[in-house]
């Protein structure tokens, strides 16, 4: 029997092992609600610009009208422009548009029936207004000085010739942009200005109020552009500045929250996506009772095993004993033999038993991988979707105006668009299993584009200057053109990222032959490489702050199987990174052939983790 000393041990030992794991489960809790966070920041990130993005030209497309410049060189009743920019606020669904002089003064608006009516006012302390009697496009957000209401400000100038006449401006409720997020209740959160005031949230309690203290300077900022009126209220912390703030990685407000902030520079905000702490108790509470049903196991094993050499030991006092009774204890021997052959069938069984559960943890520990791969796939339809969605809010637009052919195409944007998603998500299942791919000539050329097309938006958003030195005649390579597309698609992806902090940033993409073989090379001229080229290519290495460290390992495969090479330096022409990319020409009649397996899923194309440099 087992001792009250090593009974302890055992137990003090136990205590110590659901101490650790409650520790470990809980880093690992906090490490899956962090990468959620940053999955649903950049998701309602995306809605946002996507929906703000829809307005911000119209002011510039309202003020080309004559009758604004009539208007302002009083060749025109300011009153008869009240119905026209009614009926265009009522097309564009939009809170207000309305027309001001270079001084500041109202003349017409599309409220002008309302009792709130923007006519007569003065607005020249808005900044919106400041930036465009400067001669550029300008957006604020503020409280509306009449209605109270929430509301994000695009301006633009009107002009006759190089003399600025006035401004047109165009108001956007944000109530617009709420009513098409997603009622979510397992997270929050807030959206503030460039001084950290919030003034969109999932919390009523948190509206208007400074995430840290302002100063002086920044109240008295505020109040000369009456941007919150009289609702500024107490901060919702107590850190002295903003930078400290978002340096801590949980924030107590009443409950703990794990969150995350994504900056958004062109309408100078910031995002904030926070995950209740509550969520850990769940993940823990299943490790804690796992490892408890595998101590379980494990001790009934031992008293099994224990069972059995006590057993061993009285069968050889048995057979001591038959020495000198074997005549007496014939039957006793027999059953004593029965008894141990059953025992040793429990023990095989036992073990049958404890193989088959260790086969079933490996494969429920494949499947968790998995699960953690495919959340990848967000970032590769983020894109299409959002492209899926302004193609379709402009076709129900064109339809009420009764533009067929313009919506027709629309619709067959939003048709090919989906037809990509679909192979994405295919390719996607490959992970999991061994598939063939289909090899063929490709025209090099149009694969290219069409990759570039993809990064078109991000490009012209960060200012992007892209140099592309393609030959004229048409180079061909066996291989799978949409998968080569990812792969061009990652590495002009990393480019993109790697040099977005420089001044110009700048992108170079050459194609040309050597020989018998094609070489395609992608230059930036950000930072370089911040390790050995050897070590981009190793799986889940990474140094960004989310993403699993595939898609350099992903991409190498996918030209090993083409029969190429992919390879990485340090570019001395331009100062940043470069990757090779190297394949066998072949001739343009190559028939289709059944490729060897690749390992190619969807979500790798555009959310490139392994290149974080």
């Amino acid at each position: 029997m087992m001792n009250n000393g090593s009974r302890g041990l055992l137990i003090g030992l136990w205590i110590t092992l659901m101490v650790g794991l409650a520790f470990m489960a809980r880093q690992w809790g906090l490490e899956s609600l962090r990468q959620q966070a940053q999955l649903d920041n950049e998701r309602l990130a995306g809605q946002l610009l996507v929906e703000l993005d829809k307005y911000r030209r119209l002011p510039a497309l309202i003020a080309t009208r004559s009758e604004l410049q009539q208007a302002l060189l009083r060749t025109l009743s300011p009153a008869r422009l009240n119905p026209l920019l009614e009926q265009q606020n009522e097309i564009l669904g939009t809170d207000a548009i309305y027309l001001m002089t270079a001084q500041g003064d109202v003349i017409a608006a599309s409220n002008w029936r309302q009792q709130d009516s923007f006519v007569g006012d003065n607005y020249r302390f808005r900044p919106y207004f400041q930036q465009a009697m400067q001669g550029r496009a300008g957006s604020y957000f503020a409280l509306g000085q009449r209605s109270g209401r929430r509301g994000y400000y695009f301006s633009y100038p009107v002009q006759e010739g190089d003399h600025r006449l006035g401004v047109v401006v165009v108001k956007v409720a944000l109530s617009l942009i709420e009513e098409r997020w997603d009622s979510r209740d397992d997270f929050d959160y807030l959206l503030t200005d460039e001084y950290g005031v919030v003034f969109f949230s999932s919390r009523a309690e948190w509206l208007y109020r400074p995430l840290v203290r302002l100063n002086d300077t920044t109240r008295a900022t505020l109040s000369d552009e009456r941007k919150y009126g009289d609702k500024l209220g107490e901060p919702l912390s107590d850190q002295p500045t903003l930078g400290l703030l978002r340096s801590q990685d949980e924030w107590r407000w009443g409950q703990g929250y794990l969150f995350t902030g994504t900056a958004m520079p062109s309408a100078g905000w910031h995002l904030y996506t926070l995950k209740p702490l509550h969520g850990l108790l769940p993940i823990m509470a299943k490790a804690l009772a796992s490892f408890a049903l595998v101590s379980l196991l494990v001790l009934m094993i031992w008293l099994y095993w224990r069972q059995e050499l006590l057993g061993r030991a009285r069968l050889a006092r048995l057979n001591n004993q038959l020495e000198h009774k074997v005549s007496e204890r014939t039957l006793a021997l027999s059953t004593s033999n029965q008894e141990l052959v059953a025992t040793i069938d429990k023990y095989r069984q036992t073990q049958r038993e404890l193989v088959d559960t260790q086969e079933q943890l490996v494969q429920a520990a494949k499947l968790a991988l998995l699960g953690e791969m495919s959340a990848g796939i967000n970032h590769e339809l983020n894109q299409p979707l959002a492209a899926m969605r302004a193609y379709g809010e402009n076709a129900l637009q064109l339809l009420d105006k009764g533009r067929l052919d313009s919506c027709r195409d629309n619709l067959l944007q939003i048709n090919s668009l989906n037809h990509h998603m679909s192979e994405l998500v295919a390719r996607f299942k490959v992970f999991a299993r061994k598939g063939e791919q289909t090899l063929q000539a490709v025209t090099l050329q149009p694969v290219i584009h069409a990759s570039l097309a993809l990064l078109h938006s991000q490009m012209i958003k960060q200012g992007l200057l892209i140099e592309t030195r393609l030959p004229a005649e048409p180079l061909y390579v066996r291989a799978d053109a949409v998968q080569l597309e990812q792969v061009l698609v990652n590495l002009l992806h990393n480019a993109l990222q790697a040099c977005a902090t420089s001044s110009p940033p700048r992108v170079w993409l050459t194609l040309e032959r050597v020989d018998d073989r094609v070489v395609i090379e992608v230059s930036d001229n950000g930072p370089g490489l911040p390790v050995e080229a050897s070590r981009l290519f190793a799986p889940f290495y990474t140094t960004k702050s989310q993403g699993l460290g595939l898609g350099l390992t992903i991409s190498l495969r996918i030209v090993t199987a083409f029969g190429g090479q992919l390879e990485a330096a340090n570019s001395p022409a331009h100062g940043g990174a470069s990757f090779t990319i190297t394949l066998p020409a072949v001739d343009p009649s190559l028939r289709s052939e059944p490729g060897s397996p690749a390992f190619t899923p969807s979500g790798e194309s555009h959310d490139s983790d392994n290149a974080d440099r």
